[in-house]
């Protein structure tokens, strides 16, 4: 609120006149005893001090306090403006919030069955890889002895038919011997075919 100089002026002066009237009533009082003249003089001088008031300071006093409860009154609307605007905002984030929370629940949820599928599945193809492993391991070993058996039969048939020939080139007529190499040949046919 702003006063202007004029009003400023003019109520300093009503103030400056009433003050030395009340101080010199003061000390007439003192010296006379009351007479109706200086009852007189007491109320028009109060009259003119309630006339000063009335012209002069109410106006102000009324602008005061208007423009004081215009002021409240926008600072209590913006505060109840900022208030509502505040609890908006709570729920905003309350909801959010909680949709936060439902989507973390949601994801820990899919993560932990994303993990478990995972694990299950690293679990069945390390089974998968142990057994291919366990049966290469089972073909590999079979493989090596029956290519180790071929060799030694084959090596046992040769070693059998050497012997054989000396012996029977040794000891055997040639009739005999035909007929022994004869039988020694179906078998080894035999023995090869198993």
């Amino acid at each position: 609120m702003k006063l202007s100089a004029y009003k400023f002026h003019v109520t300093i002066a009503a103030l400056a006149v009433l003050i030395p009237s009340v101080a010199g009533a003061a000390e007439t009082a003192a010296e006379t005893p009351g007479s109706w003249l200086t009852l007189g003089f007491f109320a028009a001088n109060f009259a003119a001090f309630l006339f000063i008031v009335i012209r002069f300071a109410a106006p102000l006093a009324r602008s005061f306090f208007t423009d004081r409860a215009a002021s409240i009154r926008s600072s209590l609307e913006k505060s109840q403006r900022a208030l509502a605007e505040a609890e908006a905002l709570a729920g905003a984030a309350e909801s959010r919030k909680s949709a936060l929370a439902a989507e973390l629940a949601r994801v820990k949820v899919e993560f932990e069955t994303e993990t478990n599928f995972q694990a299950a599945r690293i679990r069945e193809l390390a089974r998968a890889g142990a057994e291919r492993h366990k049966r290469d391991g089972q073909m590999t070993a079979g493989a090596i002895a029956e290519a180790a058996q071929r060799r030694v039969r084959a090596r046992l048939a040769a070693a059998s038919a050497r012997l054989a020939r000396d012996l029977i080139a040794r000891d055997f007529s040639a009739d005999d011997q035909g007929r022994l190499i004869d039988g020694f040949m179906d078998r080894l046919g035999q023995e090869g075919r198993r």
